[in-house]
C-alpha cells in the first residue's frame, strides 16, 4: 500500500457541480451515479467545496427546501486536495489527521478524481473497484 499512487485507487469519474446549483439537483446526480461526494468547482475547475451525503443529511435535518437551497449553503468549504502521484499511505495519513473522508485529487488541469476512505479500504482489502 505504501507505494501505490492515489491515481490507482481514486474514484473516477469525479462528479462536479457549481456552488449555485440546488441541493435537489446535486442529490439527483449523487443518486443517479451512486456517488456519495461531489466536488464543487468554480469556473476554472478549482475546488471551492465538497458536498457529501453527510452534508445532505444535515440539510434534511434542518428541513430546508432542497429546490431552493444551494450547494453553497451546505458544502464543506475547507477543501484539501492531493496530487494523483501522492501515495495512498500519505493520503491515508492526511485523511486521519484532517478528519475528512474525501479528498479531491487534482492535477494541473483541475479535479481528476476523489479519494475516499472506501477507496482506501477497497485497496487494502484487495477488492476490485466497482
Amino acid at each position: 500500500m505504501s507505494d501505490t499512487a492515489v491515481s490507482d485507487v481514486m474514484t473516477t469519474p469525479v462528479l462536479t457541480v457549481a456552488a449555485d446549483e440546488t441541493l435537489s439537483e446535486a442529490a439527483w446526480a449523487m443518486r443517479d451515479t451512486e456517488i456519495k461526494s461531489i466536488a464543487v468547482i468554480d469556473a476554472d475547475c478549482d475546488p471551492v467545496g465538497i458536498l457529501t451525503s453527510t452534508d445532505y443529511v444535515q440539510a434534511a435535518a434542518d428541513d430546508v427546501s432542497t429546490d431552493e437551497t444551494t450547494v453553497a449553503d451546505y458544502m464543506t468549504t475547507d477543501v484539501e486536495t492531493v496530487a494523483p502521484d501522492t501515495t495512498v499511505a500519505d493520503a491515508s495519513e492526511h485523511l486521519l489527521d484532517s478528519g475528512f473522508n474525501h479528498l479531491p485529487v487534482m492535477d494541473d488541469d483541475g479535479v481528476v478524481g476523489i479519494l475516499t476512505t472506501t477507496d482506501i479500504l477497497r485497496h487494502t482489502a484487495g477488492a476490485p473497484a466497482p
